[in-house]
């Protein structure tokens, strides 16, 4: 069993109904850094803070989302 922790920008996107760019804009964080962790799944927590905070979320960690897979 593995488990993956990572935030899914895609979901979050849809959740609000942004595009890549939208949140791009509002993050201040480039839309290729964005693509590169929606495309990896891998992020700081610097950055992680600087979406939720754009966002509004006042709980980080309501973003992450948990993937458990079994072998």
């Amino acid at each position: 069993m593995s488990v993956e922790i990572y935030v899914d920008i895609e979901k979050i996107l849809k959740s609000r109904g942004m595009t890549l760019t939208q949140l791009a804009d509002k993050t201040g964080i480039h839309k290729q850094a964005l693509s590169r962790i929606k495309i990896e799944r891998a992020i700081t927590f610097k950055t992680l803070n600087k979406i939720a905070s754009a966002l509004g979320e006042n709980d980080p960690m309501s973003l992450i989302s948990v993937e458990v897979k079994t072998k």
